[in-house]
């Protein structure tokens, strides 16, 4: 963080004085703000934090310029902050992303990448919601943050609270569909290393006629809210977290959300194909879609008819999510609370519709990396732009903490993106960096990762043995000809010079370290 010349007052302390004041456009002067405010005061006054996490929500948002989505709330908060362009997560998968976030932590620190809960590979890490309650803050969560139970009753005890509702397993509520899980859970065999059936999978998607609140995330936005109306009067601010389920499978909301779109104009991936030169670690057959009762279970694409079936869900269940994420907006506007609360608003990882003949995440691709990003917080001058600079998730945490007032831990491994909110095109990191482990991530004697960095112009790939750092296959792809990434050109001679100075930048997944931004 800097720190200003001749002065003790961090930027820190001055956009604390500034929130405290009520600036609306311009920040104020340090000396104003000395004058204006005691310690104690400032830290009463200390911003209210909404942290929405949405799962598995790729950046095909009005708001990044996709027509074909439907999603009006995300584009009025985006209209109302910030909105980074180029926002990457550290692994396309749920626990690890979510887990790197929180902790401040890349998937590399204490094996993060395994999958296991945060509980495990690190029940000591300082994260979040702990320094920011440390710090003061009421905190308060619903939904999925985290990905484990363990981790949010560790996280924030009676503090996280879980919707209930009449769904039966994975948020079936048709009869036709409960049916159908009662029956697979019968006949499903035991999830490979989970030691568990069908885990209430049935069919992969559902669009019951039902209120908004049949559903979990209708049903939890409205504790979310009740909890807003708790926070209204209370003294010590707030950093409230709710995470939305949807569009994670199964792609199930209700049927109105369905009927706002016309199936017969929902398009198909255009490249449904391996990249030409593809490696032996490039495939995946997505088994967390197969794992669903209507998917076909062996490695063929699936029929038009169905895919056009599932994109139509994943639409109806981002819309879905958008209206309860408009609920809690306008809420939190309603009591009065808008003006004195910072909000970031993150999918955790991106998500494929059948590009690359492949569905869901866990692949290195720019699909599964590329993640919406948008903070709106008080005092900001430049609303409404977005911002070509690179974001990465661990830059959360840090830059929530500046905004807040908050000092930053040792710890973090990110940057705070506050100087990116107050200049949208200032220059900024030179890449992002975001890591797969696709072989036995469990067993450190054999995981195989894929390690990427993304620049201006390229995404590169190296498919890595951690035990011993010998690289094993490599990708490139030129953005500025194949921003789809269709074409591998790594073993091209041609671009030797170019996989040799994106190698030294990766640095075996470590090249963040060196890529850090100048401030």
């Amino acid at each position: 963080m800097l720190k200003m010349k001749n002065s003790k007052l961090t930027r820190r302390n001055f956009l604390v004085d500034a929130f405290a004041l009520g600036a609306a456009s311009t920040f104020l002067s340090p000396t104003a703000c000395l004058l204006a405010r005691t310690s104690s005061q400032r830290r009463a006054r200390r911003p209210n934090v909404l942290f929405i996490a949405v799962d598995d929500l790729r950046p095909q948002l009005g708001c990044y310029g996709t027509a074909t989505m439907i999603s009006p709330n995300i584009d009025r908060l985006a209209s109302e902050g910030i909105l980074f362009e180029r926002a990457y997560c550290q692994q396309p998968i749920c626990m690890a992303t979510r887990a790197s976030l929180l902790s401040g932590y890349r998937p590399d620190h204490a094996h993060i990448y395994d999958c296991r809960s945060l509980q495990e590979d690190d029940p000591n890490a300082l994260t979040i919601n702990k320094w920011f309650e440390q710090n003061g803050y009421d905190i308060w969560a619903t939904g999925k943050i985290y990905h484990y139970p363990e981790d949010h009753k560790a996280q924030f005890g009676k503090r996280w609270v879980r919707a209930k509702g009449n769904w039966v397993g994975r948020g079936y509520l048709s009869p036709k569909s409960i049916r159908q899980v009662k029956k697979y859970a019968k006949i499903y065999p035991k999830l490979r290393g989970h030691g568990r059936t069908s885990d209430g999978r049935g069919l992969a998607f559902e669009a019951a006629d039902v209120p908004d609140n049949a559903y979990e995330d209708g049903a939890q936005t409205e504790l979310a809210i009740a909890q807003l109306q708790k926070f209204k009067n209370a003294k010590k601010p707030f950093f409230m977290a709710v995470g939305y389920h949807k569009p994670h499978l199964p792609f199930n909301a209700p049927k109105k959300y369905w009927d706002m779109y016309d199936a017969e104009k929902i398009n198909l991936a255009d490249n449904p194909f391996l990249p030409k030169n593809a490696t032996e670690f490039t495939r995946y057959n997505f088994n967390e879609l197969r794992n669903y009762y209507d998917i076909p279970k062996d490695e063929k694409p699936l029929p038009d008819d169905l895919a056009r079936q599932l994109i139509h869900g994943y639409y109806a269940c981002v819309t879905y999510t958008d209206a309860q994420i408009g609920r809690l907006l306008s809420e939190l506007h309603r009591l009065g609370l808008r003006k004195n609360t910072v909000i970031v608003l993150w999918g955790d990882h991106g998500w494929k519709l059948g590009e690359h003949a492949m569905w869901c995440k866990h692949t290195p691709f720019e699909l599964d990396a590329h993640v919406p990003l948008i903070f709106s917080a008080p005092g900001l001058a430049h609303t409404g732009e977005h911002s070509r600079a690179f974001a990465e998730f661990v830059d959360i945490y840090p830059t929530l903490c500046e905004l807040c007032g908050l000092k930053r831990p040792r710890h973090l491994q990110g940057d705070s993106l506050v100087p990116v909110l107050r200049n949208p095109k200032r220059p900024w990191k030179k890449a992002a960096f975001t890591q797969w482990p696709k072989v036995a991530r469990r067993n450190p004697n054999k995981v195989i990762t894929a390690y990427s960095i993304k620049t201006d112009r390229y995404r590169y790939i190296e498919w890595t043995r951690n035990k011993t750092g010998k690289v094993l296959a490599r990708e490139l792809y030129d953005h500025q000809v194949d921003p789809e990434e269709n074409e591998n050109i790594a073993n091209d001679p041609k671009n030797k010079a170019i996989v040799s100075r994106l190698s030294k930048l990766l640095f075996g997944g470590r090249g963040w370290r060196r890529l850090r931004p100048l401030i």
